[in-house]
């Protein structure tokens, strides 16, 4: 039997690629493994480039929604911006970190057993902070017009649409990509798993942008509303913190049913269905 892979560093790291010396099982986590030294990187490191990875994904994400705001496309460049972006980030940091660049993705792989718990946490951590961090170098870039009309990048349900409506939207977007990083960053080999993921973005953002705005990534919506409540507190949007609740409940469930999903269909050895 194949043994798991437990990181993105197993599909795209020079040490995959070139190092036939067999996976570790699924018992086992990967470290990855800086290639010039040999050593691996410490946790600092790790949530160093986690940090680094949620900065970078919000200021993306939350420039682009200026430009958006002018033209009918919006949803359109949203999905090429944040899809793009996952592609490019995952792909810089997965020899380092994994390359999450999202809180559920770190969840899903504890789930699976393929990361310590407390190690999980600290990534939860520094994504968050990343997040943040991120969302007030939006702020200094933009004008307050600009960061008002945007309203700080936040992630928003569609006018008219229900808080019921959007929270089954992040539950389903979610969870499809949650199984996406499971089947090609997880189970298999394939050095396209940070295309595959930012594909995945891409349909998910398309599918119901227009809806719940697709977070899809806790860290993602809780920076934009911390800083746009430091800075325009009195021109929120309605529903800008009452629905908010949605953007981690959702996203966490739909985690959770892509764990169950892979664990009856897909695991392989340990999959409920044979």
């Amino acid at each position: 039997m194949q043994p798991y892979l437990s990181s993105y560093t197993d599909f795209v790291s020079p040490r995959f690629l070139f190092n036939k010396t067999p996976a570790k099982t699924s018992a086992e986590v990967v470290t990855p493994i800086m290639p010039d030294e040999g050593r691996p990187y410490s946790i600092a490191t790790k949530c160093a480039a986690e940090f680094l990875a949620l900065m970078t994904f919000v200021i993306i994400g939350s420039l682009q929604a200026a430009l958006s705001n002018k033209n009918t496309d919006g949803v359109l460049n949203a999905a090429l911006c944040h899809g793009v972006a996952i592609v490019v980030l995952v792909g810089i940091f997965a020899h380092i970190s994994g390359g999450h660049v999202n809180p559920i993705v770190t969840l899903g792989i504890a789930c699976l057993g393929k990361m310590p718990a407390l190690e999980a946490v600290f990534y939860i951590v520094a994504q968050s902070l990343g997040g943040i961090v991120g969302s007030f170098l939006v702020r200094a870039i933009l004008t307050h017009d600009q960061f008002v009309a945007i309203q700080g990048g936040a992630t928003l349900c569609g006018t008219g649409i229900e808080w019921y409506q959007g929270f089954l939207a992040e539950i389903f977007t979610s969870m499809f990509l949650i199984l996406t990083v499971f089947l090609y960053a997880v189970d298999e080999k394939s050095i396209l798993a940070p295309l595959s993921i930012g594909l995945t973005v891409i349909f998910d953002i398309l599918a119901v942008g227009a809806i719940s705005g697709a977070s899809m990534n806790p860290a993602r919506s809780l920076g934009p509303n911390v800083v746009a409540a430091i800075f325009m507190n009195d021109k929120l949007k309605e529903g800008f913190w009452s629905n908010h609740w949605i953007y981690y409940a959702g996203p966490i469930i739909g985690t959770l049913l892509a764990v169950a999903l892979h664990r009856l269909f897909f695991a392989r050895d340990k999959r409920l269905v044979q």
